[in-house]
């Protein structure tokens, strides 16, 4: 007898210290309760018919029809096709006056070679690369002085400015290896 008097106040100490814990607090409604903020989205205006007397009739029960269900909305807001609208196919006049005045259209892989140009000059060789002088060869850059060395002379013998080809500079390091087979 005596043991069952310590048991079953252990047992009513742990069913009282459980109604502690948050679940139980909840599940009384003795902690609030508030709205999941993703949830919450915002009504649409309320808007009036230009005649009164041409109201639907209601539909009790059902959703209101402009309303938007802010998970669709969220979905919507983060799909790839919804996010990649088509440009307009006309063109202002404004706008073709511009395009006009800004010259020939450009030559339809420039933005691959800009991407590709930046990557090599964004990419840092590696070790090896450094070592043997091996790796991505960056884009020529124009000799300035012997350029306009060459303009002066074009523009001394009355040609063009575009007689002759641009001196350019090579930008290839060479790597340790080369530059000591170099010396000899």
């Amino acid at each position: 007898m005596r043991m069952k008097i310590p048991a079953a106040c252990a047992i009513t100490l742990a069913i009282a210290l459980s109604g502690c814990s948050n679940n139980m607090k909840k599940t009384f409604g003795l902690e609030a309760n508030p709205p999941d903020a993703f949830q919450v989205g915002t009504q649409p205006p309320l808007s009036l018919p230009p005649e009164l007397g041409v109201l639907p009739a209601p539909n009790p029960g059902e959703p209101r029809p402009q309303q938007v269900d802010a998970a669709q909305q969220g979905a919507d807001a983060l799909d790839t096709a919804n996010a990649l609208t088509t440009a307009p196919t006309t063109q202002t006049p404004g706008e073709q006056a511009l395009l006009e005045q800004a010259g020939p259209a450009p030559s339809p892989g420039i933005r691959a070679q800009v991407n590709q140009n930046a990557l090599i000059a964004s990419k840092p060789p590696g070790f090896v690369a450094k070592l043997t002088g091996s790796g991505p060869v960056p884009a020529p850059t124009v000799d300035a002085a012997a350029e306009q060395r060459r303009l002066q002379e074009n523009e001394a013998l009355g040609q063009p400015v575009t007689t002759g080809a641009t001196p350019q500079d090579s930008n290839v390091k060479p790597g340790f290896f080369q530059s000591i087979l170099n010396a000899f």
